[in-house]
């Protein structure tokens, strides 16, 4: 499962863009000196090769049988490549029609029957077949949905933040809400706070990186302050983790216009009874780094890198087995690597 978002980013690092809490204690990670992932390039997907399906990677995802999905939020499209990286088809496009998007969001989704679950226009899903089919659209009550992790087409999570006067005037939103087919609220998961009174940093505080795992168990993790959770299927609270930053998230003005907002966590995605959390670092460690938790208890397992050069923007990560794929946003590329976990 995915991603999310996401990572990512998976709000991800978007200069191109305004993106106008028991067990019953948290765990504390302890730094693992040693990276414990090795990663062998497999392949590398080029998004400038061919003119005609170019694309600049925001977000990705893998199904069962290893297509490879691309989300390209600046041409609207969803770009599907073989497990061996050729392109098949891509669908969506801007436009009002019912398989067409008048604003493509950053993240996506499959669920596990390969479905594709979208944001058009802040806070409508609209679903395809894993073929690029439209089938359906859900319109929800959320303000601007962040990420989304998709069980079913009855049993959606998404992350989303309040919009207009709402978000100036909430000092407390659900950090994660399952909703159904219709857009209702099954349940309300979690919380985040912010007292900001800097916009595009109180959309920061409100948003996180979602995904789900075999159990129907929701993991999140704030993009602002590297604190990852989990609740069970039933909503109910398992374990909380603080992880090993001291970074703090920021929005500055962007020489193009609009925000640039840096998180400190990028993305999130649970695999192999693993959560992988993505986030980047800075000074003498400068660099995308993958911390690796246990799914059960949250022991800290380790880290390693994702071999992305480190001032390009890595904003996404999908774990699949042992196939770990992550993208370059600044140069479109797409990477595939095994991953030798210990």
């Amino acid at each position: 499962m995915r991603t999310s978002k996401y990572l990512g980013i998976t709000i991800v690092f978007y200069s191109i863009a305004s993106i106008s809490m028991l067990n019953l204690a948290c765990n504390e990670t302890s730094e693992v000196t040693t990276e414990i992932v090795s990663l062998e390039t497999d392949m590398i997907i080029d998004g400038n090769v061919d003119l005609e399906h170019f694309f600049t990677p925001v977000d990705l995802a893998v199904d069962s049988e290893g297509k490879i999905f691309i989300l390209d939020f600046q041409r609207m499209t969803i770009l599907v490549f073989s497990e061996e990286g050729d392109f098949m088809y891509e669908f969506g496009g801007q436009g009002g029609g019912p398989g067409e998007f008048g604003g493509l969001y950053l993240n996506f989704d499959l669920d596990n029957s390969g479905l594709v679950y979208t944001i058009d226009n802040q806070n409508i899903i609209k679903v395809f077949s894993n073929d690029g089919h439209y089938r359906s659209s859900i319109t929800t009550n959320a303000g601007q949905i962040f990420d989304i992790a998709a069980l079913n087409t009855s049993r959606i999570y998404i992350n989303s933040f309040p919009w207009g006067p709402a978000l100036l005037n909430s000092s407390s939103v659900p950090a994660v809400t399952l909703i159904d087919d219709s857009g209702s609220v099954i349940r309300e998961v979690g919380i985040l706070e912010t007292d900001s009174e800097n916009i595009g940093v109180r959309k920061m505080l409100f948003s996180c990186a979602i995904d789900t795992d075999e159990d129907n168990s929701v993991y999140y993790t704030s993009l602002s302050d590297y604190q990852v959770y989990k609740y069970d299927s039933t909503g109910a609270f398992v374990w909380s983790v603080e992880g090993p930053s001291s970074l703090s998230a920021y929005s500055e003005m962007h020489a193009e216009g609009g925000n640039a907002l840096y998180p400190v966590v990028w993305d999130l995605d649970v695999n192999q009874n693993q959560v992988f959390v993505l986030w980047a670092q800075d000074g003498d460690d400068r660099g995308y780094r993958v911390d690796v938790f246990d799914a059960d208890d949250a022991a800290f397992n380790g880290y390693f890198y994702t071999q992305t050069p480190s001032d390009e923007k890595n904003m996404s990560i999908e774990i699949d087995g042992n196939d770990f794929y992550t993208l370059d946003y600044d140069f479109g590329m797409v990477y595939k690597y095994s991953m030798n976990l210990p």
